[in-house]
């Protein structure tokens, strides 16, 4: 008889230790000395059903299980990892907002990766707040002088007068081949505004270009010229103030690493595109095995197959398109006035290119492909990237299980 107890009680304690779903059991047919051993095992059992759910909803990332009970003493340091990565995940939600006072001590290697890459952001975003602050000080100063009076006063500038009535020039301070080039750019620009708007054209300020990509700020003004009616134009040279203009946009919408836009570019990008009304594809792309390199082989590799996929995406991309790097091993490419039939060929040749040649491990990406048609209504960017992105993780899912 107890050997039957023994047995019934070991099978149970096998079912709580590794079936999926725990056997019962019945209590009333145990013998009665060993029914408190029973009741201790169903207590057993219940706290590891309540271990088994907790540990699975954080496995997927939900951080707002509920915590299990008190008395199951085997979540202990379970609910301490969750309140860790609650926290963590509160203190990356700060920093996004831009607040770089967040720092963890208590999490080992994840804490210095953490509070690295906080410091980072805030040395960058100090250099690039003190650098838009610098242009910010220029552009007020160049823009200050607006005004014909203050221009003439403070500036020893090129100045074009013209005659309204037929733009004959009647006065200029140069008259070399450059200076020709732009005088002839302003007759034609005041001649296009003055066709719209009769001689009621008002002061403004406007920029142009000539052959050369010389880049100028120009300041119109009525005025008297001799007792004649004229329009007098200040000339000021801006290449250099666009050049270094051009560099800061260039850094705030470029990944450092490959070089092509950023998640700040491709959202700039898009809203021009959405507002188009245009057709497009949104591809969604991720690197498979780009966590088994960097444990692997280091992240100096990691990098390299980043750049890689990059280099060889860029061959079947055009200009007009749209490339960025989101993060990581993650990519957005919207192919503009296309088809998904036409892309889905053409991401294929990328595959195919990105696989071939020798490598210490294998290259390949997974994508979701989204059509959005001419005439579409207003979009969401993010939604369209999530249904793409969903459609990326099945075909991942799909090729990891067809290996």
């Amino acid at each position: 008889m107890d050997e039957t107890n023994c047995d019934k009680l070991f099978e149970y304690l096998r079912s709580i230790l590794y079936d999926a779903e725990i056997e019962k059991l019945d209590i009333d047919s145990l013998d009665e000395p060993f029914r408190k051993l029973g009741m201790g095992l169903q207590f057993l059992a219940h706290a590891v059903r309540e271990m088994k759910q907790y540990t699975a909803a954080l496995a997927a990332g939900n951080l707002s299980v509920p915590s299990p009970s008190r008395e199951n003493f085997l979540c202990e340091n379970l609910k301490k990892i969750h309140a860790n990565l609650n926290h963590l995940t509160w203190q990356a939600k700060q920093v996004a907002r831009g607040d770089y006072s967040q720092s963890v001590s208590c999490m080992g290697e994840c804490s210095e990766a953490f509070n690295a890459m906080v410091a980072q952001l805030r040395e960058r975003d100090a250099k690039v707040k003190e650098e838009s602050r610098l242009v910010q000080q220029n552009l007020a100063v160049v823009e200050g002088y607006n005004k014909l009076l203050l221009e003439l006063i403070a500036r020893s500038e090129d100045i074009l007068v013209t005659a309204i009535e037929d733009s004959e020039i009647l006065y200029s301070t140069r008259s070399n081949v450059q200076a020709q080039e732009i005088y002839g750019i302003i007759r034609d620009r005041l001649e296009r505004k003055r066709r719209r708007m009769g001689d009621r054209v008002p002061e403004w300020v406007w920029e142009t270009e000539d052959s050369e990509h010389r880049y100028y700020r120009i300041t119109t003004a009525r005025m008297e010229w001799q007792g004649r009616q004229a329009y007098a134009h200040i000339i000021l040279e801006i290449t250099r103030e666009r050049e270094e203009q051009d560099r800061l946009e260039m850094k705030a919408y470029s990944d450092t690493l490959t070089s092509i836009g950023n998640r700040s570019f491709l959202i700039k990008r898009a809203k021009e595109v959405l507002e188009s009304g245009e057709a497009f594809v949104i591809c969604y792309c991720d690197l498979d095995h780009l966590k088994y390199i960097n444990d692997s082989h280091g992240h100096a590799e990691g990098d390299i197959y980043i750049c890689s996929f990059v280099e060889c995406a860029q061959q079947f991309i055009r200009e007009e398109d749209i490339f960025a790097r989101l993060g990581g091993d993650e990519f957005c490419i919207i192919f503009r006035d296309c088809y998904q039939d036409v892309i889905e060929q053409r991401m294929s040749e990328i595959r195919q290119a990105f696989s071939q040649g020798y490598s210490r491990y294998s290259k390949s990406f997974s994508y979701g492909l989204v059509q959005v048609p001419e005439g579409h209504g207003a979009l969401s960017l993010n939604e369209l990237m999530e249904q793409a992105d969903a459609l990326m993780y099945q075909q991942k899912k799909a090729r990891r299980n067809a290996r």
